[in-house]
């Protein structure tokens, strides 16, 4: 999610999977944000106005105007200053906590996409300091807002999933990514869109990624990462959460094109992490 897509980009696509599989699971890691405040021993506010090479519009803060708790909520919430710039929150668990394999599942809503926001849930290899982006792997479980949605008028209603990875093979060497986009009501028959809670979830194991919506059967996208060039995704993790506004997922790229609503708040009512109870390998979660 959180690079803008190149040229280098490759759809590998001996990699993909038909359908998902069902586990029995247990509970292993919950945030529940029934607490007064967000929990800064388990987050951390990433700050700045960079975008990380998205080219974003807003600037990242960690002010509770930004992020805060509300009704046993985590609320990310996108203001218009009255410069008309923007201020919004990211956050993250890098250095607190990290995990490997199993299942795991937030609850979100997310506020009136048109035109120009861009939520996302999604995650990063803990060695991202050693190997950068994207060597270390990204897992994006959940985002929305993207043009060709804007386009079709079906904005608040289409999610996607996404695998950034570094792919060295003898058919490409360089920056690989696979994701598709799946409309809520159109190919699930869901009865509401992203405005309205729904669980955005990632089934992880050795050999296979599937993201889903609010059921394994809605399966968003799968791969298959047996082969090496999937190392990336068979190490542990980190969690991110961020409410971004403009940049290279909606292709808005100035202030006067933001036409959503604001203020604009991304609710995330509880994140959990499941271990999947296979017999060949489990869920490990590490604190710092």
């Amino acid at each position: 999610m959180r690079k803008a897509f190149n040229n280098k980009s490759v759809t590998l696509l001996f990699g993909l999977l038909l359908s998902s599989t069902s586990y029995s699971k247990t509970l292993v890691w919950e945030a529940d944000f029934n607490e007064g405040s967000i929990d800064t021993s388990t987050w951390n506010y990433e700050t700045g106005n960079t975008g990380w090479g998205n080219n974003e519009l807003q600037n990242y803060t960690n002010d509770s105007a930004n992020a805060y708790i509300e009704d046993g909520a985590m609320v990310i919430q996108a203001t218009k200053q009255a410069d008309g710039s923007f201020n919004s929150a990211r956050l993250n668990t890098k250095g607190k906590l990290s995990y490997q394999y199993g299942t795991i599942e937030a609850r979100i809503k997310v506020p009136d996409l048109n035109a120009g926001l861009w939520p996302a849930f999604w995650q990063l290899g803990s060695d991202i300091d050693q190997v950068g982006w994207p060597a270390c792997g990204e897992l994006d479980v959940f985002e929305a807002g993207m043009a060709a949605a804007l386009r079709e008028n079906k904005v608040n209603s289409e999610a996607s999933g996404a695998f950034h990875w570094w792919n060295d093979s003898l058919d490409y060497t360089g920056y690989a990514s696979y994701s598709l986009t799946k409309n809520l009501v159109d190919d699930f028959g869901l009865s509401s869109d992203l405005t309205d809670y729904h669980i955005f979830g990632m089934t992880w194991t050795p050999t296979t990624v599937s993201i889903w919506i609010d059921d394994e059967s809605n399966q968003v996208v799968s791969m298959d990462i047996n082969d090496s060039n999937f190392d990336a995704f068979k190490q542990p993790h980190y969690i991110l959460l961020n409410l971004a506004v403009g940049g290279a997922f909606p292709q808005i790229y100035s202030n006067n094109d933001i036409t959503a609503p604001m203020p604009a708040k991304m609710y995330i009512d509880y994140i959990r992490i499941y271990d999947n109870d296979a017999s060949d390998y489990s869920t490990t979660l590490s604190y710092q």
